[in-house]
C-alpha cells in the first residue's frame, strides 16, 4: 500500500525526492486501465529505475469496451451483393462455348502422341 505521502515500498532511495510525480503517474494509469479495461482485465505495471510508470503485462480480455456506434454507409450495389449470395460463381461452372466446343477443362494441350499423360489428382 502507499499513497501521495507514503512512497511504495522497495522504491529506490533516488526515486524518494519525485514520489509524488511517480504517484501521480501511477494514478493515471491505473485511471486509464480502469476506463479502457472491462470486467476480468488485468494489467501489471512497474516502476523503473528512472520513475517512469511502466506497463509489464496487459491482458488480452478488453471485453468491456462498448460497440461501435458509428456505422459506415453502405453502397446500394455492394449491399445487393453480400446479401444476394445464392448465385453461384460465373467462373466455376462451364459456358456454352466449353461445352459445345468439346474441349476438357483439365487439358493443358498436352496429348498422348508427345508421351505425356495427365496425371489424376
Amino acid at each position: 500500500m502507499f499513497s501521495l505521502l507514503t512512497p511504495m515500498s522497495g522504491l529506490p532511495w533516488c526515486l524518494l525526492p519525485i514520489w509524488p510525480l511517480v504517484f501521480w503517474r501511477i494514478q493515471r494509469l491505473k485511471a486509464w486501465f480502469r476506463a479502457a479495461g472491462g470486467p476480468g482485465s488485468q494489467m501489471l505495471w512497474g516502476v523503473m529505475w528512472n520513475g517512469r510508470v511502466v506497463v509489464i503485462r496487459l491482458s488480452d480480455d478488453l471485453s468491456g469496451h462498448h460497440p461501435c456506434t458509428f456505422r459506415a454507409p453502405v453502397s446500394e450495389r455492394l449491399a445487393r451483393v453480400l446479401t444476394n449470395t445464392s448465385r453461384p460463381c460465373p467462373r466455376r461452372t462451364p459456358g456454352p462455348q466449353a461445352i459445345q466446343s468439346g474441349i476438357i477443362s483439365r487439358d493443358p494441350g498436352v496429348r498422348r502422341d508427345y508421351g505425356f499423360k495427365i496425371p489424376d489428382t
